[in-house]
């Protein structure tokens, strides 16, 4: 064995030393502050509240006051990104939860380039704005888009600031059933088999075509959950009852034209939802500090969800959920 693969070896088993001695500590501390309690090993790693690294945005950089800022990017779900253990929903939820016991916090700026996503998870986020909103000012600030699940999240705020081109609307639900019935039987030669217990047990089923029962069960739920989004909106934006036709299509909208609908508030960027909750809380001097999180090395290493990175590339069937998302790719 040559010098350099000593060297390589000798690193792995340092590396290693290091990561177990870290696990160990983490047990014994865990073992002693809980006493008898009893967690199974994810809990001892999962922190009770993220920790966010912060950078300023803008601002008077001197200020003593400061305005928190957190993003909500790409579709809503309630799983975790691919390398990381937080979901959007977890990191944006703790993210306000941190901002109302931060003293000196007074607004907060919820930054928005989403299409929407699962219902539970945008749910979550709403009743979080709605309960924070309560003691502190909480601006919308929409990027690029803001669409279905997006826009939902902005309605639960005291004011929603739009870019003039921003896409917005698609109120509305959706869910996705794929059929794979022709190509795994003529392509792969593949047949499926099922015993079920009543009719409608396998409903959804992506191995066989769906009966007309069948989709009128599927478009209630749908009905149903867009009825929802629709009177979240009406009540909370004050809908003219000659508008609502209008956005409950489906349809997507530029900000101008969310504006003359009353579905947003102003047109502007940054400064413009910084001028907001200056003017809300009378404070001239404030300056906006993003949260953002960086996964450590245990969320990278996979030891709390190592099927991200060991199976992600796994094809397979996502199971259908009720979503308020925008799916102009699909």
């Amino acid at each position: 064995m040559d010098l350099k693969n000593k060297k390589v070896i000798a690193l792995i088993g340092v590396i290693f030393i290091i990561i177990f001695t870290f696990i160990l500590n983490r047990i014994a501390i865990d073992r002693k502050d809980s006493k008898e309690i009893k967690k199974p090993v994810r809990e001892i790693f999962t922190p009770e509240r993220i920790k966010f690294k912060q950078k300023f945005i803008a601002g008077d950089k001197d200020a003593e006051y400061k305005i928190g800022l957190v993003k909500i990017e790409g579709e809503i779900t309630g799983y975790s990104g691919k390398y990381y253990y937080r979901s959007i929903s977890e990191i944006v939820k703790s993210a306000l939860d941190s901002f109302k016991e931060d003293e000196k916090i007074k607004g907060i700026i919820l930054q928005i380039n989403t299409p929407g996503g699962e219902i539970i998870e945008v749910e979550k986020i709403y009743e979080k704005i709605q309960e924070v909103k309560k003691s502190k000012p909480v601006v919308a600030l929409f990027e690029n888009i803001a669409t279905s699940g997006g826009y939902y999240c902005a309605v639960a705020t005291d004011k929603i600031v739009s870019h003039p081109l921003t896409i917005t609307g698609n109120i509305g639900a959706v869910i996705i059933l794929y059929n794979v019935e022709e190509l795994f039987e003529k392509k792969l030669g593949i047949g499926m088999n099922v015993i079920k217990s009543g009719k409608h047990k396998d409903i959804g089923s992506p191995f066989r075509k769906m009966d007309i029962e069948e989709r009128k069960i599927f478009q209630e739920l749908v009905n149903q959950a867009a009825k929802r989004f629709l009177d979240v909106v009406v009540k909370n934006r004050k809908i003219a009852s000659d508008k609502v036709d209008i956005i409950s299509d489906g349809r997507i909208f530029t900000g101008i034209q969310a504006k003359e609908i009353g579905l947003v508030d102003e047109i502007g960027s940054l400064e413009k939802a910084i001028s907001i909750i200056k003017e809300m809380t009378k404070i001239d001097k404030l300056k906006v500090i993003e949260y953002y999180y960086k996964p450590g090395i245990f969320d990278v290493i996979g030891l709390y969800q190592s099927e991200n990175l060991f199976f992600s590339k796994v094809p397979k069937i996502n199971t259908p959920v009720l979503k308020y998302l925008w799916l102009p790719g699909e």
